[in-house]
């Protein structure tokens, strides 16, 4: 298995720069405030971003990756994840996170940067044509 750890570093870190500029820039420009708690709303739009945001850069860095691209995705969404988290408990702020969002829509918004960052390498595997995984049975016996 071949993980390029500097594209899977800088990939998760890459997501959360990503959806930091877009997700609270977008909020602050809409004139929503998250400090006063999340909506419905809000939550759904944070989800939905969270997933495409992690896809677009999953998939734009796959490209690069000769195979294991799901799995380099996936890594750079658990490292855009451990990030956020992070940042906010070194912050202490996860109380708050918690509260805002409620604890079950906190792991399923963050769960959709994990799902995103999954299947945008997934999709750069299709469109290649290559492989999800390889040929164990090739190299048996060598």
């Amino acid at each position: 298995m071949k993980i390029n750890w500097l594209r899977v570093l800088g990939g998760g870190f890459l997501i959360e720069v990503v959806l930091a500029v877009v997700l609270i820039g977008g909020f602050a420009a809409a004139g929503v405030d998250l400090a006063n708690g999340v909506s419905t709303v809000s939550a759904v739009i944070i989800g939905v971003g969270c997933f495409v945001g992690a896809f677009i850069v999953v998939a734009w860095l796959a490209r690069g990756l000769e195979r294991q691209r799901a799995w380099n995705g996936l890594l750079m969404g658990v490292v855009a994840t451990l990030l956020y988290v992070g940042l906010i408990s070194g912050s202490g702020q996860m109380a708050t996170a918690l509260a805002a969002y409620g604890p079950v829509t906190f792991v399923i918004v963050n769960g959709m940067r994990l799902l995103g960052a999954l299947l945008g390498g997934i999709a750069v595997d299709r469109r290649s044509g290559a492989p999800a995984a390889p040929e164990v049975a090739a190299t048996r016996g060598r």
